[in-house]
């Protein structure tokens, strides 16, 4: 493979499809297979998936997913202070992938590439084409469009720069099928915040880690309120960037609206933080756990990447985790009532 992007970059042709059968769901599926015969890093880490194991820990009325998988140690450990990004190489610009790795064409500024490391099944990141910071302002629209057009199997995720991305300095999402991801069971314990024609929004009640969720089927009040709820978070947190936020975002059954074209219904979870890591991170033996939440584990599956922790892991555990690192109740309660304030304000 060429180290620029357009030698990475592989056509429908030589996945063999046609055009018929050209969906974005096809195309994934086509590089999955083409990648994993060709790549043996992603054929030990799509085998290390198989092999993971799961267990179920109840907290309250949510019921989390743990999973051992020790191929998602370095992301856990990643290393994400500024000085130490600055020296180190890319490993997602394409003169640093490995040699191996092609991917798929999104647009003209993304690239659609297997994560060899994969938490859930066909597991991609999808990485903006130039070496620029990671950061939501200005791209909420295209998280919008990849989940529409991998609807309705997969789920897109963006964790910030702060808590949660292992490339700080490079932007990208990631997607993977959400069948194994406990979201319906988790959050359907929700309070209406404000409901608008062709949106509504909600907040967890007694999850974990206080949540809001969007739902929507106009993109443009969708967008809207999603700024509007980071520019609150910003100031309520005195963050002079962007807030702590990771985001789950996935699309549902295609509507039909007046014109007849296709809409989807999108679902965001907002998961606003207090900081990356919880203490038991830094702990010491036998204290420590190696668990560095972001939006996957945030959404109810945890990793676990030592099968010691794995085991010994509690729900109070998990508890004074999600607790340490999800934004504090009181400040939650804050931002809810802002918006319940905002009410109406995209139809000005």
């Amino acid at each position: 493979m060429s180290h620029t992007w357009e030698g990475r970059l592989l056509r429908d042709e030589e996945l063999a499809l046609s055009a018929a059968d050209a969906t974005w769901r096809a195309r994934v599926d086509a590089l999955f297979r083409e990648q994993r015969a060709r790549w043996p890093a992603l054929a030990r880490g799509l085998e290390a998936l198989d092999r993971a194991l799961v267990r179920e820990v109840s907290l309250g009325s949510a019921t989390l997913l743990l999973q051992h998988n020790p191929l998602r140690l370095t992301s856990t450990t990643a290393v994400v202070e500024d000085d130490v990004v600055r020296q180190r190489p890319c490993f997602l610009c394409p003169q640093h992938l490995p040699v191996e790795e092609g991917g798929l064409a999104y647009g003209r500024e993304y690239v659609i590439l297997c994560n060899p490391y994969p938490i859930l099944d066909k597991h991609v990141t999808i990485v903006h084409r130039e070496h620029i910071p990671q950061a939501l302002d200005g791209r909420f629209d295209v998280l919008l469009d990849l989940a529409a057009a991998l609807a309705p199997d997969f789920f897109l995720l963006y964790n910030g720069p702060k808590c949660g991305a292992s490339a700080p300095d490079h932007l990208h999402f990631q997607a993977a099928l959400r069948a194994r991801l406990p979201i319906a069971r988790n959050f359907a314990e929700r309070q209406l915040v404000i409901r608008e024609p062709e949106i509504a929004i909600f907040r967890t009640i007694s999850y974990p880690a206080p949540t809001v969720i969007c739902r929507a089927t106009d993109r443009r009040r969708l967008s809207l309120w999603i700024a509007e709820m980071l520019a609150a978070l910003a100031e309520l947190t005195g963050s002079p960037d962007e807030p702590m936020i990771n985001l789950i975002v996935f699309a549902e059954t295609m509507l039909r609206n007046a014109s007849g074209t296709p809409s989807p219904i999108w679902t965001v979870l907002v998961f606003p933080r207090a900081r990356h890591r919880p203490s038991c991170f830094f702990a010491e033996e036998p204290r420590r756990l190696l668990i560095s939440p972001a939006a996957i584990d945030l959404a109810g599956l945890v990793v676990v990447p030592i099968r010691e922790h794995f085991e010994r892991v509690t729900s109070e555990d998990l508890q004074r985790i999600f607790s340490e690192v999800a934004l504090p109740k009181g400040l939650f309660e804050e931002l809810v009532a802002r918006l319940r304030a905002r009410r109406n304000f995209t139809q000005i």
